[in-house]
């Protein structure tokens, strides 16, 4: 009987599984288990060499099982219970995704009949393998090794089988590929050679116009950061911070260090890690400029649909391609998932350059396993990590905090000396009592702000001061849709850059103005917050130093506190830095208020700020040490999963919902042209709105959109605004 891989008999089985082999073998290689994925590749369709099987894939039927009988064969031939841990998980589940220990022991104990039918069926040769030895760094521990050597063993071997599953999965999928001469090939890309040459040149060309016309004290501490990038990179692999101030020139320079610390260290990639879905757009079309768009894949759930190409598709499936731009979801959710789908990239993370761009904005209940991960892919997968910010947190280990990192080396090889050189920022503490949104948009009229942004705790917030200012002031939140608050930006920089310094640019914004937008306003207000957020609030006055006596951040005492949560525990640390002083160890300025261009106060706050909260407040380690591999998925959500996304009558959104509305089965590009259209709002918000019959939704909910009735709830200047009233008007004002 032949045996097929396929319905259409259009590749033998052991072609099919020579494939797998040799392409899972190659991955592995990467992290010295190369030997692991080609028994992967040799065992995961053992299942198919069954009459059954076949039968129903060549004539449909009743489903027959095929990945357990290979990790049931493992089971039955090799002694180690340890060590046939992995090709147990990786082949059994090689479909289905990670599943837990229990599920996977049925599985293996209901697949022996269809294991003995297949072994007599199968190649004699293909059956007989041995059980490769360790890797050298996964040895396990001795009998008498204490509980936390244990467990750190176990979070290793659990990271070991994602890597090797990622290889089998990754490389089945491929080899699939091949039998459809319809498949579009894989992209090609330049090689990281080549990609570093192209953003060397363009980087000097962009210096050398700089220095010809426009050269600023700015430009230069921007010089000083890129030579000492191109300095750094010739280092040994390892950990890295990139310490520079905001509008440092970071984004171009930390890519500079990575391509050529690649380079020297013949690594294949460079992934670029990013909190914010809006920074990736600003970075991404900064890498576009030096590389060309078709060379700078963008992975995230905002894509623009005309970057969502068959090009950037294909290589997001598994990050095969020299660049990557990716969101914190996206990059620490896939480490820890149990979908094949987001699994199948994992192995290509190995022999990468990593960037961690704002690295202080990693979630605080999840830091002891995303710290775990970091540790994991540079120890034991050939990886150089780089802890990029304006405002270094304190993730070295210490006595206090054992979690941390080891060994981390700093690029900029004075910190203290750039901070001062690139500070731009005049720092007023105007917070000894609460000063009322009203008061500030009195000063600001009275002092004839012209152009000034002020950054609030909370929506509401934002609204009322917006609603005290002359009308024409910007207002941005995330209650606005991407799309309305790209328009919104693009409108206020356009206006920030005409010469008429009288013309009116006023902003009130939520906190989502901090972190990597490229604005530039000459004063600035911040209610007191964080210190992180207050210097990232910084980094948006006076960004360019054309100011040269230094522009104006005050820092004000709202009437009102940021969220619950860590928001609010990052205001209290603040405050409580505040009252100390130079001989509590903190630096403050002449006038004993806080100084906010001395990095080591950023080590301080981090430090008060770590050890207040739960590192690992989901227990997704326990998880892990269970190797319950769907629970870890779940426990690790980096997004609050009590929001539900909203579409909004923004411009052109209702259009493409007929669109979806008028298909049977709309297309993955079709959702995706409704993503600049969607707000996320909270589970008690979309209460109201379902209790009022406000929203209604599509395609087995997934998603929801404003009926018409409510469409006015969103406001052209406000964004989606949920209220009693605007829900449930009055309207006996109407009857006469």
């Amino acid at each position: 009987m032949n045996f097929y891989a396929d319905g259409n008999k259009r590749q033998t089985l052991m072609s099919h599984i020579d494939g797998v082999k040799n392409k899972a073998a190659l991955f592995a290689q990467n992290f010295e288990s190369g030997a692991w994925g080609a028994l992967l590749g040799d065992w995961h369709d053992l299942g198919k060499f069954t009459t059954a099987f076949q039968r129903y894939m060549l004539e449909g039927g009743t489903q027959v099982e095929h990945a357990a009988p290979g990790g049931r064969h493992a089971t039955d031939q090799f002694e180690d219970p340890l060590r046939k841990l992995a090709l147990q998980f990786s082949i059994t589940c090689h479909h289905t995704g990670l599943q837990n220990s229990e599920t996977l022991r049925k599985r293996l104990a209901g697949a022996a009949r269809l294991l003995g039918e297949a072994i007599e069926n199968a190649p004699v040769e293909l059956l007989s393998r041995e059980l490769p030895d360790w890797p050298v760094w996964l040895i396990p521990p001795t009998a008498d090794s204490d509980k936390q050597q244990l467990d750190a063993w176990k979070k290793s071997m659990e990271f070991w089988i994602r890597m090797l599953h990622s290889c089998l999965v990754d490389a089945d999928w491929l080899d699939a590929e091949r039998r459809n001469p319809d498949n579009p090939n894989r992209p090609d890309f330049p090689t990281i050679i080549e990609l570093r040459d192209m953003l060397d040149a363009s980087i000097d060309e962009k210096v050398s116009a700089a220095q010809k016309s426009n050269w600023t004290p700015v430009n230069e501490q921007r010089k000083e950061v890129l030579d000492a990038c191109r300095n750094a990179a010739i280092s040994e692999m390892g950990l890295f911070s990139l310490t520079v101030p905001t509008g440092g020139g970071k984004t171009l320079s930390g890519m500079s260090f990575a391509l050529n610390h690649a380079v020297e260290n013949k690594l294949k990639r460079v992934i670029v890690v990013i909190p914010y879905t809006s920074i990736i757009e600003q970075n991404a079309l900064v890498y576009a400029e030096a590389f060309g768009k078709n060379n700078v894949i963008e992975h995230h759930s905002h894509l623009a649909s005309e970057k969502d190409t068959e090009r950037n598709r294909l290589a997001s499936e598994n990050w095969d391609a020299p660049i990557i731009v990716t969101t914190n979801v996206q990059f620490f959710e896939s480490l820890y998932a149990n979908k094949n789908s987001r699994l199948r990239k994992l192995h290509n993370i190995s022999k990468s350059v990593i960037i961690l761009d704002e690295v202080q904005s990693l979630p605080p209940k999840l830091l002891y396993p995303i710290l775990d991960a970091m540790r994991e892919l540079r120890e034991h997968y050939g990886c150089s990590i780089v802890l990029s910010t304006a405002t270094q947190p304190a993730l070295k280990e210490r006595k206090t905090f054992m979690c941390g990192l080891k060994e981390v080396q700093e690029i900029i090889p004075d910190t203290m000396k750039l901070a001062r050189n690139l500070a731009r920022v005049n720092v007023t503490w105007d917070t000894d009592g609460v000063t009322e949104y009203a008061d500030i948009a009195k000063r600001i009229l009275e002092e004839n702000m012209h152009r000034v942004l002020v950054v609030t705790h909370k929506r509401k917030d934002a609204r009322e001061l917006a609603d005290l200012l002359p009308q024409g002031t910007y207002h941005l939140s995330a209650s606005m849709c991407p799309a309305h608050r790209e328009h919104i930006l693009a409108e206020i920089k356009k206006k920030l850059d005409l010469k008429d310094v009288s013309l009116p640019v006023r902003l009130v914004s939520t906190q989502l103005i901090e972190a990597g937008v490229d604005i530039d306003f000459p004063v600035v207000f911040r209610a007191l917050a964080g210190l992180d957020s207050i210097s990232q609030t910084a980094g948006r006055c006076n960004r360019e130093g054309k100011i040269v006596e230094g522009g104006r951040l005050i820092v004000f005492r709202a009437p009102t506190d940021p969220p619950a949560g860590v928001l609010r525990l990052g205001k209290s640390i603040t405050e409580s830095l505040m009252n100390a002083t130079e001989a509590d160890g903190v630096a403050c300025c002449k006038d004993a208020s806080l100084d906010l261009s001395i990095p080591e106060l950023y080590n301080t706050y981090f430090r008060l700020f770590y050890s207040g909260i739960q590192l690992d407040g989901a227990g997704v380690q326990n998880a892990r040490i269970k190797l319950d591999f769907p629970e870890v998925a779940q426990r690790f959500q980096m997004i609050n999963s009590e929001t539900y996304p909203v579409v909004v009558p923004y411009k052109s959104a209702y259009d493409k919902l007929e669109i979806i509305r008028s298909k049977f089965k709309p297309l993955r590009e079709d959702f995706r042209a409704l993503q600049p259209f969607i707000v996320q709002i909270y589970s008690q918000e979309f209460e109201k709105l379902c209790k009022a019959g406000a929203i209604d939704s599509l395609h087995e909910k997934a998603f929801y959109y404003l009926t018409p009735p409510f469409q006015q709830l969103y406001d052209e200047r406000f964004g989606l605004v949920i209220t009693e009233e605007n829900l449930f008007p009055d309207c006996s004002v109407l009857v006469q």
